[in-house]
């Protein structure tokens, strides 16, 4: 525990580096866009174009990066140094499914996985899902504008198609599936093959696709999602909650998935909100 913990101080550093050298932050990106996922099949692109669309960052969108002020611009900086990262872990493992979650409620783990979302659309054929697999909250689902009933919950329980819930942005490359509307006790969506073969499409269909998941204890939905995910990613905040939570939490990962820490809230001369470091990603 005490390495999970000493890797996430050196990030900080490592963090502090990258924006300070944009430079950096690129070639390692145009690098990893040349060895990138190819561009999807024209089936795929005729489906995806006749799904419903969407506004992202009008209504709920205050903390996005799509904000264009002195703190947006920072905080969209320290998100492309993580997506330069992740893109490395794709490359050499071939990952498309990453669950981002945390150990308690309020660490940021929404906002995180809609703004590194928005990041990687802005890439050349990198075409994103972030799909709402919180259904006790619902909270990715609120960051779009009037989404809609269908989603998820829907897919799973078979009463729709994925193509039919599927929910295109103003974001060019940037595809939201939506909570939708659930009627059985949440975990048990996520039980059986369904969610397994709903992912295993999705990773076909495009670049990348993430999860936003529920807090990690002490409900069992997490462990039936990041089954199918290819790595997690956990968000923690800095003076939330205690070390011992903390530490149990971190033992019930599974470490060979485990890519990486988002440190939130850390003191920065920006404001709070994007204080941002990150752990490396497993090499």
């Amino acid at each position: 525990m005490s390495k999970f913990f000493n890797e996430t101080q050196k990030a900080n550093q490592w963090a502090q580096q990258k924006l300070a050298n944009k430079g950096l932050d690129v070639r390692g990106m145009v690098e990893s866009i040349k060895q990138g996922p190819a561009t999807e099949s024209p089936v795929t692109d005729a489906r995806l174009s006749q799904c419903r669309q969407v506004q992202v960052g009008d209504g709920n969108g205050a903390r996005l990066v799509l904000r264009q002020d002195d703190s947006s611009r920072a905080a969209l900086e320290a998100y492309r140094g993580l997506r330069t990262k992740l893109m490395r872990a794709q490359t050499k493992t071939g990952l498309k499914s990453i669950a981002i979650t945390s150990s308690l409620p309020g660490e940021g783990k929404t906002l995180t996985t809609m703004n590194l979302g928005l990041c990687y659309a802005q890439l050349p054929q990198q075409r994103v899902l972030i799909i709402d697999g919180d259904l006790r909250t619902y909270g990715l689902t609120a960051l779009i504008d009037h989404p809609g009933t269908t989603g998820l919950a829907d897919v799973l329980a078979g009463t729709v198609t994925p193509d039919e819930a599927f929910v295109a942005t103003n974001q060019k490359n940037l595809f939201v599936l939506p909570a939708g509307t659930v009627s059985s006790p949440p975990p048990e969506p996520f039980t059986g093959p369904r969610w397994q073969e709903f992912i295993a499409r999705c990773s076909e269909m495009f670049s990348l696709v993430l999860i936003d998941t529920p807090p990690i204890l002490p409900l069992a939905d997490f462990e039936l999602i990041s089954a199918a995910c290819d790595g997690v990613v956990m968000v923690v905040r800095a003076r939330h909650g205690d070390r011992e939570f903390l530490q149990k939490t971190a033992s019930a990962l599974d470490r060979k998935k485990l890519l990486g820490v988002v440190l939130n809230g850390s003191d920065t001369n920006e404001k709070q909100y994007y204080g941002y470091k990150y752990a490396d990603a497993k090499q």
